[in-house]
């Protein structure tokens, strides 16, 4: 497959699992009115990633690799992404105390099995597990940021996945509180593909995502 149109394709397919998602909670909604709002895109995002990494992994145009985690290699991402979760929960106090209307609507067993787990694995699936990883023609390119590389295809799957979150304001959000949620995003986004392309394995990025998700829960009942 040529390289442009490996990288093109990526970010189109990325972009209409995003919208197919919204299809999806439309239809579960539909079906089980009392499910979560949020849950349904979730869930879609999840099926879909799912199959888009066994089909482009059995025709060999991305490599997807997950495996054990070593803990010792674990203290610094998730040291990282706790420092940034605390961080992104003073910014609101300073300009708006809001909660986010999707966790509002649901229980603290709902919220860390819909957003912590599932939230957490169907975005990384999307996002690293198969984006990151369609972008990889242009992995040596990227920026060096104290004493690291941020390759472009960790860049732009951390930024899109950022992007993503402005649609929180269809949720009822103001656009101030999706900012910060977009940027915060960003960060994390950026946190879990260096570490998932610097061990070579899906569970850095998802423990990473996780480890913010839950912070983020922590934070906002405390």
């Amino acid at each position: 497959m040529n390289k442009t149109f490996k990288i093109f394709l990526g970010i189109f397919i990325t972009f209409i699992v995003l919208v197919l998602s919204s299809g999806f909670e439309i239809s579960i909604k539909s079906i089980i009115d009392s499910i979560p709002n949020g849950v349904g895109s979730q869930i879609g995002i999840l099926i879909i990633s799912i199959l888009l990494i066994i089909i482009f992994s059995k025709k060999r145009i991305i490599e997807f690799n997950f495996g054990k985690v070593k803990l010792q290699q674990l203290i610094f991402p998730i040291g990282l992404t706790v420092l940034l979760s605390i961080i992104s929960q003073l910014v609101p106090i300073v300009l708006r105390n809001e909660v986010n209307p999707v966790a509002v609507s649901m229980s603290i067993v709902q919220r860390l099995f819909f957003i912590v787990v599932l939230a957490s694995l169907g975005e990384e699936l999307l996002f690293r597990g198969f984006l990151q990883n369609m972008l990889n023609p242009i992995k040596s390119y990227g920026i060096n940021l104290f004493k690291s590389r941020l390759s472009l295809p960790v860049i732009i799957s951390g930024i899109l996945f950022g992007l993503m979150h402005f649609a929180l304001i269809g949720t009822g959000a103001s656009f101030n509180f999706a900012l910060q949620i977009v940027i915060f995003g960003m960060f994390i986004g950026m946190i879990a593909g260096y570490f998932q392309e610097k061990y070579n394995n899906f569970n850095y990025a998802f423990i990473v995502h996780m480890t913010a998700n839950l912070s983020g829960l922590i934070l906002s009942v405390i």
